[in-house]
Formats: C-alpha cells, structure tokens, sequence
C-alpha cells in the first residue's frame, strides 16, 4: 500500500472510505464510466457466462438436446455418442454498450472439452466459463482536506473470472438411451483494486495516490447428471441437472479480506430436437435454477427467485459448400439474470445464427470440423440497457 495522509488518517479514514466509496458505486445505476464485458458484472457474483459452443449458440441452445456427437459439459450424456477420440475448443468474442456509450469487448475460451472412448464407455475433460468477474468503475467528488476542498477521483477495478474443471463419464445404453455424469471444482481467481487520486491541481504534482486491494481464488466441488433419449431417427430429448457446493473465494495475497461463501442453486435443463423433413430439424430447451439463498448470503445486492431461460432454433443441412455439408442455423434465446441491478431485474435477449462446416472427413466421419456462431441483442435491467453482440468459433479434431 502507497499513501499520501498521515497515518493517523490512512488508520482511520481511508478503511472505512473504502468501504462506503465501493458500495455507493456499486449502488448505482448506471456509473461513469464503467469498463469490461457488461456493466451488470458488477452486480452480485458477476454476469453468468453460458460455456456453450458454436452450433449451440447458434441454434438458441440453453446447452442440453442437440444433435449427435458432442461435448458440452451442461450435457453429460452427450459424450456417449463419441465412437472416437475427440478434442473441442471454443473462441469467443464479445462487446457489450450501453446504449449512449462506446463498445467494449472481451475474449475467452468458454468450453474446452476432450473425450477417449473405451469399452463401451466415453471418458471426457470438460474446462467451462460460469461468472465473468470483470469491470471497472470509477466515480468523481470533493472531499473537504486541511479546510479546503479538494478534487478526488475513485476507482473499482476487478480482474478475472470464475469457471468449473470437470472430469465426465457416459455411455449408451440399448442404442436408445444414454446417461453421464460430471465431477469437479470451481477454479479461477479474481483481483479486486481499490484506488484514490487526489487532483494534482489542488495538491500539486507528486502526489501518490492510495491503493488496496486483494486475490480471491475460488473453490468448491461440483457436479452434474445427465441423460437422453433417442426413440427414433427423428427424436432426442435430453435433461441434465448441475449440482454445486458453495462457491468459496478464498483471499490469497492479503489476509485482512475476508473468506465468501455463497450458496448456488441446482440448476436444471432440459431440450430436444426433431427432424421435421430431410435436413430440416427444430430445437428447443429450457433451464431453471432458484437463487434466492445466494441472495441471502451477498452483503450487497439482490437476486431473482426463478430464474429462467428458453430458446430454440432451426437447422437446415440441406446446404453445401466446396462439396461439403454445410448447415445454416438460426435462432432466439431469452435469459434471465440472477442477480439484479439496482434494484431491477435483468434478462438478456439474443436473436442468433450460425454454420457448420465439415474440414477433414473419413468415410461418414468427419475428422475436423469448424463452427460458428453469433449472437445479437440486448441486456436490461432498470434504467440500463446495453447492446451486446458475440461471435463464438468452434475447432473440433478427433481421432480414430
């Protein structure tokens, strides 16, 4: 830590001005200026990061019920699918404005999956985004110092995010059904800054400023059952449930930040496809989950009772390119936030669309394959409405 008061002050003032400064910026509706993935970020845990991959995006997917062969760890029985060796890796690429302001972006790999099949069984690692920690808010004011009043600019900046490392199994059963499972732990660390900066025109150059702050890194065991079901050639339905311990964001570096437990509900999912006609196929899917007791345990802010989400969309592969498959899909997503802003609650809506590609095949089977997804819409939530747009590109390489 670096000051510029006397110590009796830095004692005194500056923890408990910390403290107040932090939570009446947090407080507001819609700060200046505030920088990162989305301004609603700041509120609660952060923004929950759906770890999806392209064709799921694409189709308005809440990550559960496509089809074939695929790893996505919402979907635990997904995997059973996988005759061979696979490997998946998903880019994303965001910005989010508010609707006077400039655009910010952000990048992340929000689903990393591989798979080896044995004897029957399919054996999967699964690394998935579940809360983007990251923003930066600052907030100007006068404070009175030595009789005089002094111009002082005040900065929240958090760094970082939290995801989920798990270790899955499925298999088929009958050729109809298949079921899985998932155990891991939250990973991640958070860096949170807190700074004060008087203006030099009041106090001359040479003035350093104030700064404080901790790491949090998380933990917690979670885990995940999934299964689906196949009754013909034209139908699969899937639902899948995640389990979570509480959340823990332990300090790593500075000791005078306390330990955060926070309670995160068990989620539910549930989709299916059809093939309506050759090529034509409709999805559709749905998640649930209750925060009510996460609400309870934030210092801060508030969070919804039910929060759901739904979309859907419709792929058709009656397309191709250079001699290759080459479906177009297009979709819709609502999406409920847990925690709201302001005292407002917040939802998202996207409208979607994507590609798939085929890049190496072998016989029927494709050996590398490209996907893309993108979304467009909006983020409410009060008087803040941000626009926000992604565009996610999926690689996935197997193996015989």
């Amino acid at each position: 830590m670096r000051g510029f008061l006397p110590s009796r002050l830095r004692a005194h003032v500056l923890p408990a001005l910390f403290a107040g400064v932090a939570g009446l910026v947090l407080a507001q509706g819609v700060p200046s200026p505030a920088l990162g993935q989305s301004l609603l970020a700041a509120d609660g845990l952060g923004l929950p990061v759906e770890p999806l991959d392209a064709r799921a995006r694409a189709l308005g997917s809440v990550g559960v019920g496509l089809t074939g062969a695929h790893l996505l760890g919402r979907d635990p029985a997904a995997g059973a699918l996988a005759a061979i060796s696979t490997a998946a890796v998903t880019f994303q690429s965001s910005s989010a404005a508010l609707t006077d302001g400039a655009a910010t972006r952000h990048t992340r790999f929000p689903a990393i999956s591989a798979s080896y099949p044995y004897a029957g069984n399919v054996f999967a690692v699964y690394l998935d985004s579940f809360l983007d920690q990251e923003f930066e808010i600052r907030s100007e004011e006068m404070l009175l110092l030595g009789g005089r009043s002094v111009g002082a600019q005040h900065r929240f900046t958090s760094t970082g995010s939290i995801g989920r490392a798990s270790l899955g199994w499925s298999r088929a059963v009958r050729e109809v059904f298949a079921i899985g499972v998932t155990v891991g732990t939250y990973v991640g660390v958070t860096e949170r800054r807190f700074s004060l900066l008087l203006d030099t025109e009041d106090v001359g150059i040479g003035v350093e400023p104030f700064e404080t702050g901790s790491r949090l890194r998380a933990s917690g065991l979670v885990a995940g059952a999934g299964a689906s079901w196949n009754p013909g050639p034209l139908v699969r339905v899937s639902g899948a449930l995640s389990w979570s311990d509480a959340l823990v964001l332990s300090p790593s570096t500075d000791e005078r930040s306390e330990e955060g437990v926070y309670r995160i509900p068990l989620e539910f999912r549930l989709g299916g496809t059809a093939n309506l006609l050759t090529g034509l196929s409709v999805h559709a899917g749905l998640s649930y989950a209750d925060w009510t007791d996460a609400g309870a345990d934030l210092r801060a802010g508030e969070t919804r009772e039910a929060a759901w989400s739904y979309g859907g969309g419709i792929e058709w592969a009656g397309t191709s390119l250079f001699g290759r498959a080459f479906p177009l899909r297009f979709g819709a997503r609502q999406r409920a936030l847990p925690f709201k802003s302001a005292g407002a609650e917040a939802s998202e809506f996207v409208l979607t669309g994507g590609f798939g590609l085929n890049l190496v095949d072998a016989g029927d089977q494709p050996l590398a394959r490209l996907e893309l997804g993108y979304e467009r819409g909006q983020r409410t939530a009060g008087p803040i409405q941000e626009d926000v747009s992604l565009l996610a590109v999926t690689v996935r390489v197997a193996s015989g």
